[in-house]
């Protein structure tokens, strides 16, 4: 039998962007969970009868809002319901504490879920579990590599463990780009010898190295996932893997984009520009043209036109602006090591002072 996996859901009564829904429930949280019943629907459809949660459920650590339990408790029995079981471990986001402990796991909540028909499963302890032919590796949320490290060693001691699916809540290097290497990569998770390692934690799908996989989350959440993989994965009874992208809005950046191509990009998501210097009424002209192409929110971040600032020193009189001052102190500064690129500290610094001074517009 094949099965679905979900991660990185990241429950949550999200202000950017969200409404409310006739029943009162924050408008972003809802498509998350609508998310996740187009997963397990998905899983019913290819006879699957369990779903994988790799971490993350809830968002904010060591609270447990009533407005996010209570929706996501009633999606969770909607999917018991249906006949599926869910195996999960925590991540980072569901603990009180720094490390998994079952007095501190947040979703151990939705272990008393009720249903006739299906069963949520949580895992505060590294356990190997065999289900529809399929061996599965719960290794729950670990605070440091090491810790990890020796909760595989110790599941890679098992007889089949080439037939093993490993699931774990840490970020692998090279999965998001941007983000400093903290010394977890592909090449060791792939090592231990199973046959796939799926992780949660980091906000990208991405096959790492051949067997070892970013999950990825359910949906995007943050202008961070700019760019991002997000949605929900199977695994076939041939352990082949598949890759399912969310229809949830995503977060994208139309700035530098050409007008047909910033329609498309901006058609169902959430849209962020950034751009020249801009007049209120040419603001108000891309706002509409954003929507008009489809977007669910709009944020326009453009610098005001400023004048040049009278000045006048002992040295020199005339106009300064400040960025012209800026880039002076950064040239004569007696403190700056020789080792910093003074070009480069210019231009972060013009960049501060462009979003310092900009106009931020949501719509």
């Amino acid at each position: 039998m094949s099965y679905v996996i979900v991660s990185d859901i990241h429950g949550h009564k999200w202000s950017t962007f969200s409404n409310f829904t006739a029943n009162g429930v924050n408008g972003r949280l809802q498509i998350t969970l609508d998310e996740l019943t187009r997963a397990a629907r998905y899983a019913k459809s290819i006879g699957a009868n369990f779903i994988v949660c790799a971490g993350d459920v809830l968002h904010v650590r060591g609270s447990i809002d009533p407005e996010v339990l209570n929706p996501l408790q009633d999606t969770i029995r909607e999917i018991l319901d249906m006949g599926l079981d869910i195996y999960a471990i925590p991540g980072n986001h569901d603990l009180a504490g720094k490390d998994t402990t079952a007095l501190g796991n947040a979703i151990n909540t939705l272990a008393e879920t009720k249903s006739d028909y299906g069963t949520f499963y949580v895992y505060n302890e590294p356990r190997g579990v065999t289900r529809d032919g399929h061996k599965i590796g719960m290794v729950p949320y670990r605070m440091t590599i090491p810790l990890l490290l020796a909760d595989l060693a110790e599941l890679a001691k098992h007889p089949d463990k080439a037939e093993m699916d490993v699931f774990i809540h840490a970020g692998i290097d090279g999965v998001l780009f941007g983000t400093p290497d903290h010394g977890l990569t592909g090449e060791m998770l792939a090592d231990f010898g199973f046959r796939n390692v799926f992780a949660g934690d980091y906000h990208n799908h991405k096959q790492v190295v051949p067997g070892v996989w970013s999950i990825g989350a359910t949906t995007h959440q943050r202008w961070n996932d700019v760019g991002t993989k997000a949605g929900f994965m199977s695994v076939m009874d041939d352990g082949a893997v598949s890759f399912h992208a969310t229809h949830a809005p995503r977060f994208v950046d139309v700035s530098g984009l050409d007008e047909s191509d910033m329609a498309l990009a901006a058609d169902g998501n959430y849209v962020r520009f950034s751009g020249p210097e801009m007049t209120s009424s040419e603001i108000a002209e891309l706002r509409k043209f954003l929507e008009d192409s489809g977007a669910q929110g709009v944020v326009i971040m453009a610098p005001k036109k400023t004048a040049a600032t009278a000045r006048t020193t002992s040295v020199k009189a005339g106009t300064v602006t400040l960025d012209e001052s800026v880039s002076a102190y950064v040239d004569d500064a007696k403190d700056i090591s020789t080792l910093v690129d003074r070009e480069r500290l210019k231009r972060d610094c013009a960049d501060v002072l462009n979003a310092a001074r900009s106009v931020v517009e949501d719509a």
